[in-house]
């Protein structure tokens, strides 16, 4: 989801592994939407990474250099996947496929998994030359403290409709969740979940980052995607997206920036803070321009249509 790159969805989906991929060019970097708070009662970014757990193990594939990768996540509700292996070469490309919650034997790939109720699925896995049985080889490595082995069912909402995203694969399906509230839950081009954002009154903009991907949902129902730039980071001044409005970031602690949005006369239009994993993001809409704030002082902004 992937919403970035739909080539390399298996790659997205284990960020919490390799979530540096991209940090250097677009800030923090994030395999899924981000709700901060998650007050809309489903997995956010936050919990998924969180919650994503990957391990290199042997295969038993006669083949130099392969290997089993091993990543355990809670099962899905509106989250990703959950338990999942996928056999690899030397290089990491994928050989044969691999398994999941939803499809936990892989004849081909000679992969199978077991006890996916427990939090902690069991690996097991077959020669592809005169294997008979599948053998347990591997214990998937535990969920962190306080993770859940599935995610809670959300409020589903009243279906809105469904926006096309930057990348022009994936896709956000919009619930009205009540009045002034709204998610938008993200979906691979195969159907997967990738998360899901809520704005609320309270909040009323909120955006998630999936690896330089932006989506951004208002409490309104507005949605707008566009792809993050290397842009500043720190504290700094910057015109945005639309050539009029100045932001101006301040640092008040270790990831915790606040940006101050100005027209051209100075006077002000509106305000973000983020304060590291308290709030992740902050977000805002002036006019027909959004704008995003991440916790390395980073703002990416964007004028929809």
């Amino acid at each position: 989801m992937s919403a970035l790159f739909p080539r390399h969805r298996m790659i997205l989906r284990t960020a919490a592994v390799c979530a540096a991929v991209t940090a250097a060019a677009l800030g923090p970097v994030s395999g899924a939407f981000a709700a901060g708070s998650g007050k809309g009662g489903g997995p956010t970014l936050d919990d998924i990474l969180r919650c994503t757990v990957s391990e290199k193990v042997y295969s038993v594939v006669p083949i130099e250099g392969a290997y089993v990768e091993i990543i355990n996540r809670p099962m899905p509700k509106n989250g990703p996947m959950g338990p999942e292996a996928v056999l690899k070469d030397k290089d990491g490309n994928l050989l044969f496929g691999g398994v999941a919650y939803n499809r936990p034997v892989n004849e081909k790939a000679g992969l199978k998994l077991t006890n996916l109720e427990s939090g902690r699925a069991q690996l097991w896995q077959r020669r592809p030359a005169g294997g008979v049985a599948f053998e347990h080889t591997h214990d998937f490595p535990a969920l962190p403290k306080g993770c859940p082995v599935r995610w809670e069912a959300q409020d589903e909402g009243t279906y809105v409709r469904s926006v096309n995203l930057a990348d022009g694969s994936s896709i956000a399906k919009v619930y009205r969740m009540g009045p002034g509230q709204y998610r938008a839950e993200g979906f691979f081009d195969d159907g997967q979940s990738f998360g899901s954002i809520d704005a609320t009154p309270a909040e009323p903009y909120v955006a998630g980052n999936l690896n330089g991907m932006i989506t951004a949902l208002s409490s309104k129902g507005e949605v707008a995607s566009w792809f993050a730039k290397a842009r500043p980071t720190g504290p700094h001044n910057e015109t945005l997206a639309d050539g009029k409005t100045v932001v101006q970031v301040t640092e008040l602690g270790d990831q915790h920036y606040r940006a101050v949005l100005s027209d051209k006369d100075g006077r002000t239009l509106g305000t973000m803070e983020v304060e590291g994993e308290k709030k992740s993001s902050a977000a805002i809409k002036v006019g027909s321009l959004w704008a995003v704030l991440e916790t390395d002082g980073g703002v990416t902004s964007y004028v929809g249509r």
